[in-house]
């Protein structure tokens, strides 16, 4: 059998690694960041009071943010002591979800906070709900939607003040949505060159 000569070879080599560098390159620029990241504003009201969850229990760190989406907190969690604006980083989470990961318990009749359970119809008090304006009777199991406002309040309260209190929620998911976010290691924010290239040497990237 007739051995290739070395210039052969080398063309072969060249060719491959050209081919290869090129498969790569193309695979980063047309790479895009598809994870589920969309953020949402809600409010929780009890006895005409905002709830201002303060202290860093009720929040995310940055730093701890993970690209798996398997941990439930990471799904839907806050950052950075804004007490208005949740960050979802996964498909199909639940208002009561995202509660959970707050610490409390939400259910269409009951909401239970760090030393109370609030029931609804207990004392002459109701939990309400008002979704993007409209009063609604369930919540819980609601998925968190894209720029969503919610309002969660208990008491003694009328129509005319739950709606006074959904006005002081701010809206300011769709800032986030445009905006730079804090927990960008998995975030609709366009992937750096860096992780462009990490990406497109994966087999597969973004798979769990």
């Amino acid at each position: 059998m007739k051995k290739l000569s070395i210039p052969i070879v080398i063309a072969v080599l060249a060719g491959f690694i050209i081919g290869l560098i090129w498969t790569v390159a193309l695979r980063a620029v047309l790479i895009k960041n598809t994870a589920p990241h969309y953020h949402a504003n809600f409010g929780v009201f009890v006895d005409g009071q905002r709830l201002k969850f303060e202290g860093p229990t009720f929040y995310e760190e940055v730093a701890a943010c993970s690209t798996d989406g398997v941990d439930p907190k990471h799904r839907a969690h806050m950052h950075e002591q804004v007490n208005s604006v949740v960050h979802v980083h996964d498909d199909v989470v639940t208002w009561a979800d995202f509660f959970a990961n707050l610490r409390y318990s939400l259910g269409d009749r009951v909401l239970q906070l760090d030393d109370v359970v609030l029931v609804d119809g207990v004392d002459g008090k109701s939990l309400s709900f008002i979704l993007n304006g409209q009063p609604v009777e369930k919540i819980a199991n609601r998925v968190i939607g894209n720029e969503d406002i919610l309002l969660v309040s208990y008491g003694i309260e009328d129509a005319q003040a739950t709606q006074a209190q959904y006005s002081q929620i701010p809206k300011t998911a769709d800032e986030y949505n445009h905006g730079t976010d804090p927990s960008s290691c998995q975030g609709s924010e366009e992937f750096s060159l860096l992780e462009r290239l990490k990406r497109a040497v994966q087999v597969n990237p973004g798979g769990h």
